[in-house]
C-alpha cells in the first residue's frame, strides 16, 4: 500500500483524471448550449443543422472517452492526447442528407 502512495504513475492519473473530470462537466454544459441552438434552428428550418450534429456526435463520443477513462476501463486519455472521435452514424445520416437534397426530394 505504501508503495502505491509513492507510485508517480497514479499520483499522474490522479491529475489527469481531475483535468478530465471538469472538462467532462464543461462538455456536458457545452451538450445543452447544442440542444438548445439546435431547437431554435429546427423551429426556423424545419431539420437540425448538420455541422452542430457532427460536432455534437463528437462531443457526446468526447464525453463517453472521459468517463470511460475516469472509471478505469480505458488507460487511453481523451483528446487532446488521442484522436478526436468522430460517429460514424453523424456521417451516414449527413450523406443520406445530401442524397435527398441532390434527388430534389423532400419530407416535409
Amino acid at each position: 500500500m505504501v508503495n502505491n502512495f509513492k507510485s508517480e504513475s497514479r499520483w499522474l492519473r490522479l491529475v489527469f483524471m481531475v483535468v478530465f473530470g471538469v472538462v467532462a462537466y464543461l462538455a456536458a454544459f457545452l451538450v445543452m448550449l447544442i440542444a438548445i441552438v439546435q431547437v431554435v434552428h429546427g423551429f426556423i428550418m424545419s431539420e437540425p443543422n448538420d455541422r452542430l450534429l457532427k460536432f455534437s456526435a463528437g462531443v457526446n463520443r468526447y464525453i463517453f472517452q472521459i468517463a470511460g477513462f475516469l472509471t478505469y476501463n480505458s488507460d487511453v486519455k481523451p483528446y487532446p492526447f488521442s484522436d478526436w472521435p468522430v460517429s460514424a452514424q453523424c456521417e451516414k445520416r449527413a450523406g443520406k442528407r445530401a442524397e435527398r437534397e441532390r434527388n430534389g426530394s423532400d419530407d416535409d
